[in-house]
């Protein structure tokens, strides 16, 4: 119970085998991003996992590519998903205080836009926002 998976997958060109995919899917179902997934690239990923084990393992580089993005989406964390959008909000709102003059009467703000403490905090407002304004 206490036992924790890491997965180490080299996301070069390194062709995936049965038993990488295989971990990938575990992990995405335990932290639950197989249900973020659309029902297209849960469908493809399927499909790469059955290629996989018949085959032994995926070397064509452009399904290798298109697999790489669907396990970046399984592997996502949820630190770097309130990142992400801190970031994207962030610049959004340096743009607007920046065209506005915020800036000129609270120059500290500025400051405040690359902190990693408020970016995150940004952040987690805006995946609270998100579900808030989502039902």
């Amino acid at each position: 119970m206490g036992r924790k998976i890491t997965i180490k997958l080299d996301i070069g060109a390194k062709p995936f085998s049965y038993k990488d995919l295989a971990k990938v899917k575990l992990k995405a179902f335990r932290n639950g991003n197989w249900r973020r997934l659309k029902a297209v690239e849960r469908a493809f990923f399927n499909a790469s996992l059955c290629l996989a084990k018949l085959r032994g393992r995926i070397i064509n580089p452009s399904l290798i590519k298109a697999v790489k993005t669907v396990i970046s989406k399984l592997l996502q964390v949820p630190k770097n998903m309130i990142m992400h959008l801190a970031k994207k909000h962030a610049s959004l709102l340096y743009r607007l205080y920046e065209n506005n003059g915020v800036f000129k009467w609270a120059p500290q703000i500025k400051k405040w836009l690359k902190e990693p403490q408020y970016l995150f905090w940004l952040g987690v407002s805006q995946v609270n926002l998100r579900s808030y304004y989502s039902d």
